[in-house]
């Protein structure tokens, strides 16, 4: 079995030329921006449910419109799986930089567009279709997005640094959903309750065009990895497309990998997301946490904070290690820090959700580098884009409604299996995923031209 260490070092001495090169670099930004759009959309939305019920969605019940406009939030993973599918196919046959400007037009223009629809007081269901439309666009551009990210960012990296880079990339996704839930607090600060309401959300999802237009530019700046452009050259001599490999050789892999990564989705959107929620107390009727929301905002970076600690340390700490550690811990934690939150006190819900930033880090920190090392290079763009985005339509999309729904009819201690429901079924995955790959190793280490798969 090679090792990951083994590995890295390896790939360091063939990439001399770049092993001085910092991990953020201009490369590393253009691909990062992508996701602080993709997360920076979700931030918002998940910041504003009240908002978005009230005026795309006929209730009289506040409580009705929280859960109908998560319906609709989870709509945008619908097509996710289909996204990672057309764009993977387009980064593994034409090119990583072609992927990676696909999924950011079709990003951009969608969060642009809800900022501007009509609302259901003025046309009516056709608001709420548009809505939908929207969210299913933006899954689309979701879909490819992450993956095309951290797969041109950890193929450019030299090898003592690929798996930095790929956690580096997971702190985007921190940093957008941060953002969208601060400009939404810095609005609501610097405006009435009745401005933020006809014209304030709409500013948040308009400002995602800015971002968008900045990363159009850096990605017209960049090139193909190596890596990637010597793996095209021999695929080309096989003849062979990329959804036909996956099928023939990695179609068990890729439903295993569905398994592995259901933790990350689901743990992020109920503990950094849907929370909120339970916060408010409209939902379970109880009176809400002072200064939760703030609190929330902010924990949205332990994980990262977390994973800059790990880089720090990384020498003797196995990506594999930290994945599972982060399983674990959320499995172990779930319960308690649930019972924190039924404190209803600040410190109370500060403790909770740093139980969840802590194993959400050490998970953040290894999977990257799991998923990458885990499908050779001509096809790993659209391995990873379908294992991610299914797991994410599967668990990480209806989390926040299946949350809603244990909340509402069992309490506030409910949630919690979810958290460890997907902990455990991730765990249980990454263990025979691993087994497969191990039993692989020795056979594909002997093929010219495509890198193995690597056991860490």
């Amino acid at each position: 079995e090679e090792s990951t260490e083994e590995l890295e070092r390896s790939e360091d001495s063939s990439s001399s030329c770049s092993q001085h090169q910092p991990v953020v670099n201009k490369k590393f930004l253009a691909a990062a921006l992508g996701n602080w759009l993709e997360w920076y959309d979700f931030g918002v939305y998940a910041a504003v449910p009240q908002i978005i019920g009230a005026h795309f969605f006929p209730s009289q019940d506040p409580s009705v419109q929280i859960m109908q406009s998560f319906m609709a939030f989870a709509a945008g993973y619908v097509t996710r799986p289909l996204g990672g599918i057309l764009i993977g196919v387009v980064g593994d046959r034409i090119g990583r930089k072609c992927a990676l400007w696909t999924s950011m037009l079709l990003m951009m223009c969608p969060t642009f567009l809800i900022g501007c629809l009509p609302t259901y007081a003025h046309v009516g269901w056709f608001s709420t279709a548009l809505l939908v439309v929207l969210r299913l666009l933006q899954g689309i551009a979701i879909g490819g997005e992450y993956v095309s990210a951290l797969v041109f960012s950890m193929e450019h990296a030299p090898g003592h640094q690929k798996t930095i880079s790929g956690a580096l990339m997971s702190i985007s996704v921190a940093i957008g959903t941060f953002s969208g839930f601060g400009v939404v607090a810095l609005l609501q600060q610097l405006m009435s309750p009745q401005a933020m309401n006809s014209i304030g959300w709409r500013i948040c999802f308009w400002l995602g065009l800015l971002v968008g237009l900045v990363g159009l530019f850096l990605r017209s700046k960049v090139s193909d990895p190596e890596e990637f452009v010597q793996a095209r050259e021999f695929v080309a001599e096989m003849n062979q497309h990329p959804l036909y490999v996956l099928w023939r050789q990695h179609r068990l892999d890729v439903l295993l990998m569905v398994g592995v990564e259901a933790i990350t989705p689901a743990a992020w959107y109920q503990n950094f997301i849907w929370i909120l929620q339970l916060y408010d107390g409209t939902l379970s009727h109880q009176k809400p946490i002072a200064g939760a929301a703030e609190l929330n905002t902010t924990m949205q970076l332990a994980p990262s904070a977390l994973v800059l600690i790990i880089a720090v340390l990384r020498s003797s700490f196995n990506f594999r290690t930290a994945v599972r550690l982060g399983m674990i811990w959320l499995a172990i934690f779930a319960f308690p820090g649930y019972w924190l939150i039924t404190l209803r006190s600040f410190w109370g819900a500060f403790a909770a959700q740093l139980l969840f930033a802590i194993g959400a880090g050490f998970v953040a920190w290894g999977n990257p580098f799991l998923m990458h090392t885990s499908f050779p290079v001509h096809i790993r763009v659209v391995a990873m884009g379908i294992s991610y985005n299914i797991s994410a339509a599967i668990f990480g999309g209806p989390t926040p409604y299946v949350c809603s729904q244990l909340l509402v009819h069992f309490g506030v201690l409910a949630p919690a299996l979810w958290l460890v429901f997907m902990a455990l079924l991730s765990f249980g995955s990454m263990r025979i995923l691993q087994c497969r790959q191990e039993n692989r190793t020795q056979a594909d280490c002997g093929t010219q031209g495509v890198l193995p798969l690597q056991i860490g």
